[in-house]
This record gives C-alpha cells, structure tokens and sequence, in this order.
C-alpha cells in the first residue's frame, strides 16, 4: 500500500472538512449504529484520526488505528490531544483508549489484541490493483475479526462499470470543485477495472493521489474467497435532510447536495464474518 499520504496530510484533511466528507461521516455513523456498542474497533487506514476517536463517543470500548503513513499516524495522536479532534482527549478514561500500529494494511498479519468485534477500513480497498490484491486485504480483515463480526468500508460506488461511474460524477459534479473538492481523471485501464488519478486544490497545496476502481462482483468475489462468508450489502452516499435544508456544514451547494442522490460518490460495504 502506498505511502503517498505522506506528502499531502495537510490538504487532504482540509479537504475532509467539506460536505460530502461529512455526510460519509454521518452515514458510516449510521450504518456503525448496529455493531459498535462495547464494541473492540480495529481501524484500517486510519489516516489521521477522520473516525478514530468518535468510534469511542458512538460506543466502543477500545480502537486500534492502524496505517502505513507514519506522517498520518502522528497527526492522528496529536488530533487525540488537542482541539484538533472532532471528540476530546477526555474520552480516553474511564477504560477506553486509543492505540496506532503502523503497518500495511494490504498483508495479511494478526494485529495484538486480535480478533476484534468490528473492523472498519475508510478509502482502503481502493488501493488494491487487482482480485489479487483484494483477497490479501479481506484476508487481513478476516483474520482480525472474530467469528459474527463485521467489516464496514467507505469505498469506490458499487458498478459494474467504473468508467461510466466516473464520468457520470464528472458530469454532474465538474472541475474545479467535483465532488467535495475532488475530481478524477483515468490513468489506464487494468484487468478488473480501472486505474484513476484523485485531484484536488486547497490553500494548503494540492491533493495528488491514485488508486483503483474495481468492477462490484470482484469486491464481491475476493470478500467470499478470503473468508467472509456472511450477508453482504452495499449502501451508497445518502446525504441527512439537515444538509438538504440548508443546515449542514461544509459549504456545499444546493446544486451539490442534490446531484449525490443522482450519483453516489462512494458505496458502503458491510459484510459479515
């Protein structure tokens, strides 16, 4: 898995102050509600701490942020300390607590304290190139998830298709802005979809990244082949009424806000073990 996030930890969090960053945070609260009370978290790709500590406010007991980009990890301890984070150090008593490994999330290796109750993995399977690639990932997350656990990922929209998805959101949502401040272009093609770059501008520089589409059935496919044999469904970007109302953070249009129920910007996988 890439260390790119290295280099742009500051621009991608500005960017995760828009909108649409936090109407995925308010669905993964959501979709969580069901499985997260007393809950042991492991967190792929934590980044800087985006989910980390609100896992803790919406009920678990204990999370293990895990990433390979050791400028993300520290931004993620500092965020649990000071005014930065979107919960408060103090949440970190009364026997919850809050750990990082850096490690790569795409090989497969027994994590300390495994197996956990629930794993989540936000923008993580988008970095698998190939069924290959994620097999080993779902790999990682079968053997850290206990029997009747399940696994919750923000990833790509769930298509057959992952050009067409692409231009669709090109279509509605266009550069400059795209959606949340992001747009796409293609790379290449590869055999199980595509190969696509992630392009954004902030005050604090640019965001410059790529990663994969894959078509929905290898999600699927390499999911049932790695171990996780129970129900499998996917959501997409549901944007709350609060936001829809003019009440939401984040300073997107109207015009914005709307077109996410035309076309989704991510999928939610929830699958069970």
């Amino acid at each position: 898995m890439s260390t790119q996030y290295n280099s742009i930890q500051g621009p991608y969090d500005y960017i995760r102050k828009k909108s649409i960053a936090l109407i995925e945070h308010e669905n993964i609260r959501t979709t969580l509600a069901p499985y997260i009370a007393n809950a042991r978290v492991l967190e792929f790709a934590c980044g800087s701490g985006f989910y980390t500590y609100d896992f803790l406010t919406w009920g678990a007991t204990s999370v293990l942020g895990v990433d390979i980009s050791p400028v993300m990890i520290e931004q993620a301890r500092l965020s649990g300390s000071s005014p930065v984070g979107t919960t408060p150090a103090s949440v970190l008593t009364d026997g919850k607590s809050v750990d990082f490994l850096l490690a790569d999330c795409t090989k497969p290796e027994k994590y300390p304290r495994a197996p956990f109750d629930t794993v989540f993995g936000a923008w993580l399977l988008n970095y698998a190139p190939d069924r290959k690639g994620l097999v080993d990932m779902f790999r990682n997350i079968a053997i850290n998830l206990k029997e009747g656990g399940v696994f919750v990922s923000i990833t790509v929209p769930p298509t057959e298709n992952p050009l067409e998805s692409m231009n669709a959101e090109l279509s509605v949502r266009p550069p400059p802005e795209g959606s949340g401040g992001l747009y796409y272009w293609l790379n290449e093609f590869v055999e199980d979809g595509m190969y696509f770059h992630v392009k954004g501008h902030t005050p604090l520089g640019d965001v410059d990244f790529d990663c994969y589409h894959l078509r929905k059935s290898v999600y699927e496919e390499a999911a049932r082949e790695a171990g996780l044999k129970g129900e499998l469904r996917w959501g997409k970007t549901e944007v709350p009424e609060r936001w829809l109302k003019g009440e939401g953070e984040g300073g997107a249009s109207l015009e914005e806000l709307r077109s996410y129920g035309d076309v989704a910007n991510y999928g939610v996988l929830v699958v069970e073990k």
